[in-house]
């Protein structure tokens, strides 16, 4: 069995929006955490977000994706090797918390709710948290569709098959969780030729490198509704919305959610 996020950032660049931020994504950021003032903290190494706010700290559990990712530490922004569930700052330290999909990438239902506690904690009292979301549809699509839209040269990129596979296949309450080794089982179920596919789309060979290393893994992604969302970060928030994160494929399953008016 092996751990996807060490390898992972083997292949980063083979990866497209849904599964990154779109520029969508990146401006709605900016406009709704008010990012130019802020000192920020950042869920992970996302390079579309590491330049945002007059400060920023940088929160990853995983050496390899922060030597491979992150831009460089300066006078005014760092990365930290650290846990989301136990962040290493002070109470009411931080204006601004960005994050792209990380309440997918905690495993079970307690660890999302300590994720969205410790965000409660670290935001001042005026601050704002932002975290783009991959929300499973209150009605999941069959497989048949995704196959159909694939085949008929409807998606861009692999990224769209993968995440509205991921939101398809049935989870269980209260974790949602999912394998991602099932994932890439359910993908290559539906394309078990994948030169119909790639003649369909135009993919090379190559640009499958990143789902095949879902391949034996024990990797779980947590996908959830928007509903089950909202209600986890009304616990420790006054204020919570969900915002549209942009026009791009798929991004009417990616919310932005916002939380503000921590209680902690």
């Amino acid at each position: 069995m092996s751990d996807l996020w060490a390898n992972l950032f083997r292949t980063w660049d083979l990866i497209k929006a849904p599964l990154r931020p779109h520029p969508d994504v990146v401006e709605v950021m900016k406009r709704e955490l008010r990012t130019d003032s802020a000192e920020v903290a950042l869920f992970g190494v996302t390079p579309e977000f590491a330049r945002f706010g007059k400060s920023l700290v940088a929160i990853d559990a995983n050496p390899h994706m922060i030597g491979a990712l992150w831009i460089g530490d300066d006078a005014s922004r760092k990365v930290v090797n650290g846990n989301w569930l136990d962040l290493p700052l002070p109470d009411k330290n931080i204006d601004a918390i960005v994050g792209d999909g990380c309440l997918s990438a905690v495993t079970t239902e307690a660890q999302r709710l300590q994720c969205l506690a410790e965000m409660a904690r670290v935001l001042k009292p005026g601050g704002r948290a932002g975290i783009r979301l991959f929300a499973r549809p209150k009605k999941t699509e069959p497989l048949e569709a995704i196959k159909a839209d694939a085949l008929a040269g409807r998606m861009k990129a692999i990224a769209e098959i993968v995440l509205r596979t991921a939101l398809s296949l049935p989870v269980a309450a209260p974790d949602y969780g999912l394998k991602m080794s099932a994932v890439l089982d359910a993908i290559n179920e539906m394309f078990g030729d994948r030169k119909e596919l790639m003649a369909a789309t135009g993919w090379e060979p190559g640009a499958f490198a990143f789902i095949d290393l879902y391949k034996g893994s024990d990797t779980i992604c947590c996908w959830l509704n928007e509903d089950i969302h909202v209600a986890e970060a009304s616990r420790y928030f006054d204020d919570v919305r969900l915002v549209a994160s942009g026009g791009y494929a798929v991004a009417e399953r990616c919310p932005v959610l916002v939380m503000s008016g921590p209680r902690i």
